[in-house]
């Protein structure tokens, strides 16, 4: 009982470490409405992203960048409410043979030879489904987190990206599992290398 008192306790106090967001630089993310006759679907911009100099530092030296996109519709009232979330993450690391990148999403794997090219393909590829079924007033929240894997991280998220819900635990318990990557990360943060976290938040828009 201790024991798991002490569990619970450091996943909480991991968790609260590795979500204060790094500073965010630049318009990185935006969102916008789509038109009516679409069902007003959420428009998502990213930025460039890619231009931020310790994220290309880390990619050069050959260290994986994961990008996750969540995007919350919220319905307006007395109370605003979560109505649906999307989301979508993909991986992006460096061949440091070729001098090409490999960019990795659900059952997609995109090589391209520049970090221009790197760029489009993150642009193109992080975007939303989410729209309102119903009618009412409502807005969209977005988020989108930059961080830097290191190769374990990356084998999982790869595990991932496939379904392989299993075998990403690694045969762990869930919150063993989350305690871990959760001191992984805020290594990660301690010795230095990039997070980036921003924010969106869409105009209100009214649908019916």
């Amino acid at each position: 009982m201790v024991r798991r008192s002490r569990t619970v306790w450091l996943l909480g106090f991991v968790l609260l470490l590795v979500s204060v967001p790094a500073e965010a630089k630049g318009q990185a993310l935006e969102l916008t409405i789509g038109p009516s006759d679409q069902g007003w679907p959420a428009i998502v911009a990213v930025g460039p992203v890619l231009e931020d100099a310790a994220l290309r530092q880390a990619l050069d030296s050959a260290l994986p960048v994961r990008f996750h996109l969540r995007v919350e519709l919220w319905r307006k009232g007395l109370f605003d409410r979560l109505e649906a979330v999307d989301e979508a993450s993909l991986a992006l690391l460096r061949d440091p043979i070729s001098g090409g990148y490999t960019v990795e999403a659900p059952g997609v794997q995109r090589r391209v030879r520049s970090i221009a090219e790197a760029q489009a393909a993150v642009e193109t590829m992080l975007s939303s489904e989410l729209r309102a079924s119903r009618g009412g007033r409502y807005y969209y929240l977005g988020t989108l987190e930059v961080e830097t894997l290191s190769l374990t991280d990356l084998e999982e998220l790869r595990r991932w990206l496939r379904g392989d819900v299993a075998s990403a635990l690694g045969g762990q318990s869930p919150p063993t599992r989350a305690v871990e990557r959760g001191l992984r990360r805020l290594m990660t943060r301690v010795i230095g290398l990039p997070a980036r976290r921003f924010e969106a938040r869409s105009p209100n828009f009214e649908t019916g």
